[in-house]
């Protein structure tokens, strides 16, 4: 019944998913609000756990700010902005209220570990404005499958096959065995799906699915070790089967700014 649960739990998070890619922008940036606000409250209950929460007069405003900052108009789309008034003013009133700086810096952190980087989907979303072949939106799902491939591959080929531990002190059940398998699942997708989707080369993105599976692993990694130290296995119990959103979009998180980076880089 769990794995039932998991499964239709999973395949209405891409239902949702898939359809907010398909209507657009509206869809996409509520999509990507909603997200970011609730693996911020995720993310400040699991620092409760380790010491102060972060404010969240603080965390929340500058969380969806450098998410969403590609929505306003050019002049505010800068992320120096909202971090120049997070640190003038935080710090400022961090001081007055004498809340702590650690408590501010936490803030800034999952601002930036969070907001910031899911924010880079919709870089990718937006790559080119006004857009009629709806190339951002297959940039996106090439990213996408690539991760989801990277998982199911580490997953399956870990339970199978591992045997030799790969980080156990921070998530025990992940293997060596299991990382290469979802490496090679992501280079694998981007070699065969990175031409025909968005018309770049084999080998380019060959390199964009390592990275992929680079920053996919490691992001499990990161929160895994936020939760180990918690002292909890799930970030919450909001999504059926499978526990806080956080705990889904963990793959996810680092992969936008480094697929973003890469491609500005040796692609486009």
């Amino acid at each position: 019944m769990n794995l039932l649960l998991r499964i239709m739990s999973g395949a209405v998070l891409l239902a949702v998913l898939f359809a907010a890619l398909w209507v657009g922008t509206p869809a996409v940036a509520a999509s990507v609000a909603l997200a970011v606000a609730i693996a911020m409250w995720e993310y400040s209950a699991l620092l409760g756990r380790i010491g102060p929460r972060p404010p969240a007069w603080l965390l929340y405003p500058l969380a969806l700010w450098l998410a969403l900052r590609l929505v306003f108009p050019p002049a505010f789309q800068d992320a120096q902005w909202p971090l120049i008034a997070a640190v003038a003013v935080g710090l400022i009133v961090a001081a007055a209220l004498r809340t702590g700086f650690d408590r501010w810096a936490s803030a800034v952190a999952g601002s930036l570990y969070i907001g910031l980087s899911l924010g880079f989907y919709l870089a990718l979303f937006f790559w080119r404005p006004a857009d009629t072949a709806h190339f951002g939106l297959r940039l996106v799902v090439l990213v996408l499958i690539a991760v989801f491939a990277c998982d199911t591959a580490a997953y399956f080929a870990g339970s199978a096959f591992g045997r030799h531990g790969f980080f156990t002190s921070i998530s025990p059940r992940k293997t060596v065995e299991g990382a290469a398998a979802g490496a090679a699942a992501a280079i694998l997708v981007g070699a065969l799906a990175g031409p025909a989707l968005v018309g770049i080369g084999a080998g380019t993105a060959a390199g964009m699915g390592a990275l992929i599976a680079v920053a996919a692993q490691g992001g499990d990694l990161v929160e895994s070790a936020i939760k180990r130290q918690a002292g909890v296995k799930e970030s919450s119990g909001l999504i059926p089967g499978h526990g806080g959103l956080l705990d889904r979009l963990d793959s996810l998180v680092l992969v936008g700014p480094v697929v973003y980076c890469y491609l500005r880089l040796v692609a486009f």
